[in-house]
This record gives C-alpha cells, sequence and structure tokens, in this order.
C-alpha cells in the first residue's frame, strides 16, 4: 500500500490512458452538472475564481479555463500537476488570457490551505473523497473558501461505496513490475458525506448516481466496465451555502 503522494506521482504517467471507467463516468457527471453552472458567467465585470481541491493531470482544469474562468488548481502530487501545467500550456498557446496559478497542498495536512476566507466562486473536487481521512475538515475548508452569496457552489463527486465494498478502490496497473498497486483509501457512506456536508452549512441542491446500464453501455466504457454492469459506481454532489449563512 502506498501513500496518496507515491500513489498518484507513479500513476501520472498512465493515468490518462489506462481505460480508467470513473473518469468516463465522472467526465459525464461534469458535463451536465458542471459546465451549464460554468457558462453561466453571473460576473458582468470580474472573472469568476474556482479551486480546484484535487486538479489531477487537469481533466477539468481545461474546461474550466475554456468557460472564461480563473483557477486555483492545487493537488497532493507534483507529477500529477507537471501533468496538469503540460496540458494547460498547451490549451494557453491558443487562449492566451487564461489565468492559473498552481499549489502543492495536502488536503490531509494540519497546515491551513493559504487561500483567503470566502474568496472563490466555486469548488470542483473530482474523485479525491476517497483519500480524504476526515471529512469534516475537508468540508470546513470547502465552506471556509466558498464566497457566501446565492451563486457560489460546489461540485463533489466520489467513488461510490458500492465498489468499495466489492474489494476495488484507487489502483493501477505499474507496467515495469506488472504489480497492482494501491494508494490509501476510506469508504465514506453517502449518508456521511451529505450529513458532514450539512453540518458545514452547506445545502445539497444535487445528487446524482451513475453506474453501468447494460453490456452495450460498457463495451463503450472498456473492458473494465464489464464486471459493473447493472452497479451504481460513481455519486456526484452539487453543494450551495445554506441561506441563513448569506451575508
Amino acid at each position: 500500500m502506498l501513500s496518496t503522494v507515491e500513489c498518484y506521482n507513479a500513476w501520472s504517467n498512465t493515468y490518462d490512458s489506462d481505460g480508467n471507467i470513473l473518469q468516463l463516468l465522472d467526465d459525464d457527471a461534469f458535463n451536465e452538472i458542471v459546465q451549464p453552472y460554468l457558462n453561466d458567467n453571473y460576473q458582468n465585470s470580474t472573472i469568476p475564481i474556482c479551486c480546484e481541491l484535487g486538479c489531477g493531470t487537469g481533466r477539468n482544469t481545461i474546461k474550466i479555463l475554456n468557460a472564461g474562468w480563473s483557477i486555483i488548481a492545487l493537488d497532493v502530487s507534483t507529477s500529477m500537476i507537471t501533468k496538469a501545467q503540460q496540458r494547460v500550456k498547451q490549451f494557453q498557446q491558443q487562449q492566451q488570457n487564461s489565468s492559473i496559478s498552481w499549489m502543492i497542498h495536502d488536503l490531509n495536512s494540519a497546515n491551513e490551505l493559504s487561500i483567503d476566507d470566502s474568496s472563490i466562486d466555486a469548488i470542483i473536487s473530482t474523485l479525491v473523497l476517497e483519500h480524504i481521512v476526515s471529512l469534516n475538515e475537508f468540508f470546513k475548508i470547502i465552506y471556509r473558501l466558498l464566497k457566501k452569496n446565492n451563486h457560489s457552489w460546489a461540485f463533489i463527486t466520489a467513488m461510490h461505496p458500492n465498489m468499495y465494498q466489492a474489494g476495488s478502490q484507487a489502483s493501477f496497473i505499474d507496467k515495469t513490475t506488472g504489480q497492482k498497486l494501491c494508494g490509501v483509501s476510506f469508504d465514506h457512506s453517502i449518508e456521511d458525506i451529505i450529513e458532514i456536508a450539512t453540518k458545514s452549512n452547506l445545502i445539497l441542491i444535487k445528487y446524482m448516481e451513475k453506474g453501468i446500464e447494460n453490456e452495450e453501455h460498457a463495451n463503450k466504457l472498456g473492458y473494465r466496465a464489464k464486471k459493473w454492469i447493472g452497479i451504481n459506481i460513481h455519486a456526484s454532489f452539487l453543494f450551495k451555502i445554506k441561506n441563513n449563512e448569506i451575508l
């Protein structure tokens, strides 16, 4: 078992090409739920700011930049961020006005994230919850960072507990050794995620589960999807600030 940092540093070279079906379902959820919010730029004179808690290789970063948002992108893995920076550099050659800053930060660390309170319009954190030790601390960070208004929001996705309970977790095959390598993971229930977010003054606006619908769907996603036919394996949450917390 590797630490989260070790796992994703080693995984970075193949993360985007190893047929991870969760990423494909994650992309679908992002396009359905988040893209309309990104496109709805409610501020006329100020570019909205998105904070990515776990930007990985920049899979979502490009989409956010393309919608005209500024980004604070952070991750625990320097190798993953390097991949994201390479991807963004290619994008910026076409979009000169994009704005992004990068941070290496461990969300499980006792060190406070050095971003100002109530300064962020949206938070996006996809497929990160599995590696979070304390949901309480995670959602406290989200609440602290979000602007206290009717427009700010947080989009969170996670591997569904159905996968964890079936013995699956974030892992990959090391092409050098042929070994299956896993990072440290935690099985957070859907109920706990929603309850703890609610206690952190967030309100659930939308919840969605995705799975492998049938054999045709499995064939479209790849051979790794066949064992999950008929099972929900991906969960999405859209949160906003509770009305009584809006300033």
